[in-house]
């Protein structure tokens, strides 16, 4: 499970953990299925490529996963215990506990998942035999103020996940393989605050695991585990006599990676970034952002950002952004036994962005208008080498263009004691591989979500709504293999059954694919029909 942004590649979204890109060094991804982020406390999406600080996979957008450390006057206990239950013997537990004062903030999470995942498929004779998982997940992050300027964090997170990897038709019941994974992340820092200044520094320390079994009942597997060493020193500066600030980063990483098929690799990068930003007027601001990095196995561009802001009614913005981003090739890419390519150099785009907006009262609109031209997208052909041929290896050929538009719609409003809140998204891209003149696959033309919400008192109702246009599965653009269009819904409800003083306890009712919908993401694969969960949240 993964995100993309624009037409994109997963592999171009930047993952982002407290400020560390954790997208793996192996495949340049990040699993989403490996995170469970109901542990996390903020999650911060962003499309574009205006954050070059995230270095390599920024070009479709960033995902942000928070982990918020907050003070408080005087000893607070915060407690959050969810239990679900659903269709397919899915459960699900998880306990987050917050201790805080004026000086002291510590936070832990725990997490299991676990799921039969055996639904039927469509109207045929099988099941998802083969699609059981289980995980489980531990997140901790501590703060510590020694003084109003300066102040310590550490950040923790755990993971540990098995899965079967579900079979496909016409016999998903021939599937036999398992698939194991986990991760540790560990940050620290340090800050130190001045009037006008700000000194941090921050070391991370990540690892990945995973195996991978062709037969679930054997102990023979294919393995691969990575580990990355960060040092980061940042320097915030705020100007005031020109209504600025400069920020500078300056960071060293040296990664670690290997599987049972190659030998270890050591990766090291030095890279040095500034960020300016000013308001020129009370309508009118800018931010310059530049980045080079010195790697060890390839020459990285320099990239930079560049982002405009202009408000010249009180409730109306325009703004443009524009920047140069890169993604590396990954381990994967490079050094792969007898297909890897070491003569690899990073893909480049060069994107623009242009956007209005309008916010007053309980009304927010945008629309943007986008297009991303990449070049040297790495891809893997059977014709990458002559001197191989029908061998799949990875070369620079692609030369891509994504442009498309956005719009997002967002309205409260309140009638006596009913609030209601409303929320509509629209996209619309064409992707297209300017080398063979065709679609790029397994992206819609079309996509829409909207989300309703009516609560009154202790009940609140909430309608979800997705859209997902036909997508080509072919390089070529053949209409016998593409994945149709698909409209699903799902339903909550949730209802305050005790609320007293600081404590809560709600209990929620869902249903996923309201309306049945016979639908696919990839092909062969079918997803759940209608289905059902229910949830107890206790809040003290």
């Amino acid at each position: 499970s993964s995100v993309s942004f624009r037409g994109t590649s997963a592999s171009n979204t930047a993952v982002v953990w407290n400020g560390i890109n954790i997208n793996s060094i192996n495949n340049g991804q990040t699993g989403f299925n490996a995170l469970n982020v109901s542990l996390f406390d903020a999650i911060d999406i962003r499309a574009g490529g205006g954050s070059i600080e995230l270095g390599s996979g920024a070009i479709g957008g960033s995902i942000h996963l928070n982990d918020k450390i907050t003070y408080s006057h005087q000893w607070k206990f915060k407690n959050q215990l969810v239990f679900s239950a659903g269709s397919f013997n899915t459960y699900n537990a998880l306990l987050k506990s917050k201790l805080s004062d004026k000086n002291t903030n510590l936070t832990i999470g725990v997490s299991r998942n676990s799921s039969e995942n055996d639904f039927k498929l469509f109207d045929t004779e099988f099941r998802n035999s083969n699609g059981a998982y289980e995980n489980h997940s531990l997140n901790l992050s501590f703060g510590y103020r020694f003084s109003k300027n300066s102040e310590i964090k550490f950040y923790s997170s755990s993971f540990m996940g098995e899965r079967a990897l579900s079979g496909t038709l016409p016999n998903p019941d021939s599937a036999t393989e398992r698939y194991e994974n986990s991760h540790s992340r560990n940050l620290l820092k340090y800050g130190i605050k001045h009037k006008l200044s700000k000194h941090e520094f921050s070391w991370a320390y990540l690892t990945q695991k995973y195996k991978y079994f062709p037969n679930r009942l054997s102990e023979n597997a294919n393995y691969g585990q990575s580990e990355r060493y960060l040092l980061l020193y940042s320097y915030d500066r705020q100007i005031p006599t020109l209504r600025a600030s400069f920020s500078s980063f300056t960071e060293y990483e040296s990664a670690f990676g290997k599987t049972d098929r190659t030998f270890t690799r050591n990766r090291k990068q030095f890279s040095q970034y500034f960020i300016f930003k000013q308001t020129l007027y009370q309508s009118l601001s800018y931010n310059v952002k530049l980045r080079k990095d010195f790697n060890s196995d390839y020459e990285v561009p320099f990239i930079y950002s560049v982002g405009i802001a202009l408000k010249p009614f009180k409730s109306f913005y325009v703004r443009f952004n524009g920047s140069k981003n890169y993604r590396v090739p990954t381990y994967n890419d490079l050094f792969w036994p007898n297909q890897g390519n070491v003569n690899l150099i990073p893909e480049t785009a060069k994107q623009s962005e242009f956007g209005v907006g309008y916010e007053f009262n309980n009304l927010k609109f945008d629309l943007a208008l986008y297009a991303i031209d990449t070049k040297n997208k790495i891809v893997w052909t059977p014709s990458g080498d002559p001197e191989r041929p029908g061998v799949w290896v990875p070369r620079n050929l692609a030369t891509t263009n994504n442009k498309g538009l956005e719009y997002h719609l967002e309205f409260k409003h309140k009638i006596h004691n009913v609030k209601l809140h409303t929320v509509f998204s629209y996209s619309h891209v064409l992707a297209r591989d300017l080398q063979i003149h065709k679609y790029l696959t397994f992206v819609p033309k079309h996509l829409f979500n909207g989300n309703f919400t009516i609560a009154k008192r202790k009940l609140l109702m909430s309608f979800q709504t997705l859209y997902n246009g036909k997508v080509y599965t072919t390089k070529d653009n053949e209409s016998d293999f593409t994945v149709s269009s698909f409209f699903i819904a799902n339903s909550l409800i949730e209802y305050k059954i005790h609320r007293f003083l600081k404590s809560q306890l709600i209990l929620g009712i869902r249903i996923n694919n309201l309306f049945g919908e016979h639908y696919m993401v990839l092909p062969r694969r079918p997803m759940p029909l209608r289905n059902f969960n229910i949830n107890i949240n206790y809040k003290f």
